[in-house]
């Protein structure tokens, strides 16, 4: 079987979205193995027929897969440049890692791919963990990092919103404490009111924005997915997660997302892959029912 299926196509011109993996989990802090989510996700790809749960036929939507655009012994700067050439394309682009750290150079590109088209970039960060410490494990480029070091970049910080956390570094807390306009939405009040928890966002990002959507399959209670370096209790479901990411995505210019956290060697039966892979057909499923022009350039 062929990754994709009907999906995939070999001309770039015809995609409407790319696909790039980043085989890197050299900046996970506890359990490894996200390294080898992209190839894992694209073989299981190619059993899974090109429908939504909803029985859409997705075959409208064609993607290029650029293939792996990083591993562990990748400096961040090639990442970067690799993913700014991606993103010049303007094309609705996902990156599958790979520990969160790869996020890092991603939203580095992104911010100066909206600044190019006169948008102001905006992260959406869904994770258990805020990854908002300036240094973890003695490094700047932990995956606990990434939200610190895009701020750092140029990212207004409260243009930065956190959604599904339950777990907290110290520091972040004091972070918090000095910057209460980086909006923080926890799993509990998502877990008590559901999509009223994040309706706001709509009109908080508006077209004024370009949106970087990361997610860290973390956000899902491990009962649900297991197959992560860093399970933290009292998640969300993944039929919540499900409906967040495709509100966010039809509703706010979400322009490029990412699947990280996802550890094929941790998980059991592939479960945690097929729910990343089921969850990015929903997105495309999204994708196609929101314009004829999928993720492009307003």
């Amino acid at each position: 079987m062929k990754p994709w299926r009907d999906l995939l196509t070999e001309d770039l011109e015809k995609a409407n979205v790319t696909i790039a993996g980043i085989a890197l989990d050299r900046n996970a802090s506890v359990g490894k193995g996200a390294g080898k989510a992209p190839s894992r996700i694209r073989k299981l790809s190619g059993y899974l027929p090109p429908a939504s749960k909803e029985g859409v036929d997705l075959t409208s939507l064609k993607l290029y897969d650029f293939g792996n655009i990083g591993h562990n012994r990748t400096p961040f700067s090639k990442i970067e440049a690799k993913a700014a050439e991606i993103l010049n394309l303007h094309k609705f682009s996902v990156f599958f890692g790979g520990d969160h750290s790869c996020s890092i150079p991603l939203e580095m590109a992104f911010y100066e791919r909206s600044i190019k088209d006169g948008k102001i970039p905006a992260i959406i960060h869904i994770d258990a963990h805020p990854d908002i410490c300036d240094v973890y494990d003695g490094s700047k480029f932990s995956h606990a990092c990434p939200n610190f070091r895009a701020i750092e970049r140029g990212y207004k910080s409260e243009n930065v919103a956190l959604l599904a956390v339950r777990g907290f570094e110290i520091q972040e807390l004091e972070l918090f404490s000095q910057h209460p306009e980086i909006e923080v939405i926890k799993a509990s009040q998502i877990n008590e009111l559901g999509l009223e928890a994040i309706r706001h966002l709509k009109d908080k990002f508006d077209k004024r924005f370009s949106v970087y959507l990361s997610f860290d399959i973390d956000a899902i209670d491990p009962s649900f997915a297991p197959g992560t370096g860093t399970p933290e209790a009292f998640g969300i479901t993944s039929q919540m997660a499900m409906q967040i990411i495709t509100f966010l995505v039809e509703n706010l210019p979400v322009k490029t997302m990412d699947i990280m956290e996802v550890s094929p060697k941790l998980d059991s039966n592939d479960i945690t892959s097929w729910t990343a892979l089921k969850l990015l057909y929903e997105v495309f499923a999204s994708l196609c029912a929101k314009t004829p022009k999928i993720g492009g350039k307003d």
